[in-house]
């Protein structure tokens, strides 16, 4: 039942979502005349093409291709194949030309499906630009449905057989009963074989067992793919010259795949951070990467053969290669397990083997591009994330920063992005910890480049709130720059030091740049009172080195740092009116819009930049990350 309901939810979830009832009729009505307005008012219309202009005309040939297919088989097989049953009485084989149509489909729909899972071959298309043609960010999602819609192939063809067996079995001469006919041969074996091999494939990828702990039991499901082509290769005439050419093509993808990933990477070091992310400091390979872009990990301590892909969160320009993983299934809890049993904050390893001989490495395949790369093509960018989902626009922002210095110092052109305004949605308390950093550098020395915005959408405890709501009622006067707290006496709000600063006698505390202090006394002199919350000491400290920041998130406390979710029509509309009194040229702007996050949240923050779009004179272009 899972399998099933994995590939017709598709259509039966979009269609009636809550059951056939009054709101899910009215649901669908509210859909079709959403798409009737699409396709009669012009604006609508130009405006949507500009969102899916790309995915639209590929589903449109997909289509018409399927059609023309489907035709030409069932008509050739339907006026080329009359028989004659025992009586002499003409038979109309119509369910056989039913088979030889959807059988022809799903020669062309399965020699297709392999094509989008070619990540090398992806690189080279985005290479030559073919993005600007082709959505090839849109690849899993096209591998999905056209999964879905080999289902309706294999259903229609399954059942074309069938029922052809079932009226006509007397005409094979083999067979003495219709189970006979449809089972005992070479076509009948291999191909109720294929459907059982489907029914486990299809089963364990289902989104809501794949995402759990069951990722491993997915991914080594799936590889049953090789006995899917073989036994689709015998029991298909003319298979083979479908396959052919994506056969080929994807041998030279794993020839490739084995050559790149065949190179053993040090682990530097290892960080546990909150909200069971493990920070993963390898040591740089011999390949160039790009801010935005993946690799597939391979840990030979887990497993020899199991790859999974991880986001790039360091810069081009930074010492190590990068990843933030959160571990939430097997193979990712059982990495954190290998590398910081203990969970300590950081772990230093810096080494090829363990004690006993075992192997301390990382293989690494990449890097693979995203659409987070097109930002770039951008002035105006809108950066949003959820959670673990701003991995991508970690390496991005990084790389702005570096790329702004290298431009103010003459080392490197400018960039063409005028302004990111990033967006960082999150749950609970403990997911700021590793990048509230870097956010505080960005915003306090390029604040006009930088638009940084921060959400906590979780509960707080108790002491949690009474310390926010203190500082931020005590002390809301204050500015965002440093010596900027002038009241003195008991308190107790966290600062973030903007310089360094070492102690000159025992009774003071030194500070790094960006340690964060808990302050519980002010002096009018402007010597603070506090305890450095990376060395634990507690002392005097100069007030004029800090900043005050927000409890909970560690950056700057200002308007920016939010408790809810984000209201986008007022944020849509905000960057609208900033772009249209910065822009002078006569060609309408473009705002690159690029989201990293769960499918809810792409939906609200789509729908908002194709709304805020109608009637305007900037356009929001809609790029999703797969999350």
């Amino acid at each position: 039942m899972g399998a099933l309901s994995n590939c017709c939810d598709f259509f039966f979830y979009g269609c009636f979502a809550n059951g056939f009832s009054s709101e899910s009729i009215s649901s669908v009505r509210k859909f079709l005349l959403k798409w009737k307005k699409r396709f009669t008012n012009r604006h609508e219309f130009m405006n949507y093409w500009s969102a899916e202009g790309q995915k639209l005309v590929v589903v449109l040939i997909w289509v018409i291709l399927n059609l023309f297919l489907f035709t030409e088989a069932f008509v050739r097989y339907y006026y080329a194949l009359l028989l004659v049953n025992i009586t002499g009485v003409t038979v109309v084989p119509f369910y056989v030309a039913l088979a030889r149509g959807f059988g022809q489909l799903l020669n062309f729909n399965c020699a297709l499906l392999i094509l989008p899972t070619m990540r090398t071959l992806l690189n080279v298309f985005r290479s030559l630009k073919f993005g600007s043609i082709f959505p090839l960010d849109k690849n899993l999602v096209f591998h999905r449905y056209l999964a879905y819609w080999i289902v309706v192939c294999v259903i229609g063809h399954t059942l074309g057989h069938y029922l052809n067996y079932a009226c006509c079995w007397q005409l094979y001469n083999s067979a003495r009963t219709p189970l006979e006919a449809c089972w005992w041969n070479k076509y009948g074996t291999t191909g109720n074989v294929l459907c059982i091999v489907m029914f486990i494939m299809y089963a364990a990828s289902a989104k809501s067992y794949r995402r759990t702990k069951n990722f491993t039991v997915f991914w080594y499901a799936h590889h049953l793919f090789v006995v899917f082509f073989v036994l689709l290769l015998v029991h298909g005439k003319q298979f083979w010259a479908w396959f052919f050419i994506p056969m080929a093509l994807y041998a030279l993808e794993r020839v490739m795949r084995n050559l790149r990933g065949s190179e053993m990477t040090i682990v530097k070091r290892v960080h546990c951070l909150a909200s069971r992310v493990i920070h993963l400091e390898l040591e740089k390979p011999s390949f160039r990467y790009e801010s935005g872009q993946y690799c597939f990990l391979n840990c030979p301590m887990i497993s020899q053969h199991e790859w999974h892909p991880f986001t790039i969160s360091s810069a081009p320009e930074e010492e190590f290669l990068q990843f933030h993983i959160r571990c939430v299934g097997d193979w990712t809890n059982t990495l954190m397990d290998v590398f910081n049993p203990a969970q300590r904050p950081t772990v230093e390893i810096n080494k090829p083997t363990t004690p006993d001989g075992t192997d301390y490495l990382i293989r690494v395949d990449g890097p693979f591009g995203t659409c987070a790369e097109y930002c770039f093509d951008f002035e105006y960018v809108m950066l949003i994330a959820a959670g673990i989902g701003v991995t991508p626009y970690s390496s991005l922002l990084k790389h702005f920063k570096f790329r702004l210095d290298a431009a103010a110092s003459g080392q490197a052109p400018p960039l063409k992005i005028r302004r990111a305004s990033f967006y960082w949605i999150n749950r609970d308390e403990g997911s700021w910890e590793w990048f509230s950093d870097i956010l505080n550098q960005l915003e306090t020395e390029n604040p006009e480049f930088f638009d940084i915005h921060t959400y906590m959408t979780g509960m707080l405890k108790a002491d949690d709130v009474k310390k926010i709501m203190f500082t931020s009622s005590e002390y809301q006067t204050q500015s965002n720059t440093a010596g900027n707290v002038q009241q003195s006496g008991k308190v107790d709000f966290m600062v973030r030091a903007l310089h360094k600063y070492d102690a000159q006698s025992s009774d003071e505390i030194s500070l790094d740049r960006n340690d964060i202090v808990v302050v519980s006394e002010q002096d009018e002199s402007g010597w603070w009172t506090g305890t450095n919350t990376t060395t634990k000491q507690t002392g005097l400290f100069p007030g004029n080195f800090v900043v005050k920041v927000d409890h909970v998130t560690k950056m700057a406390d200002s308007s920016k740092r939010n408790f809810g979710r984000p209201n986008w029509d007022a944020e849509f509309s905000d960057i609208r009116r900033y772009v249209e009194k910065n822009s002078s040229g006569a060609k309408k702007p473009n705002v690159g819009v690029f989201v990293c996050g769960p499918g809810g949240l792409s939906k609200q923050v789509y729908s908002y930049a194709v709304d805020k779009s109608k009637n305007s004179t900037v356009q929001f272009v809609f790029h999703k990350e797969n999350f």
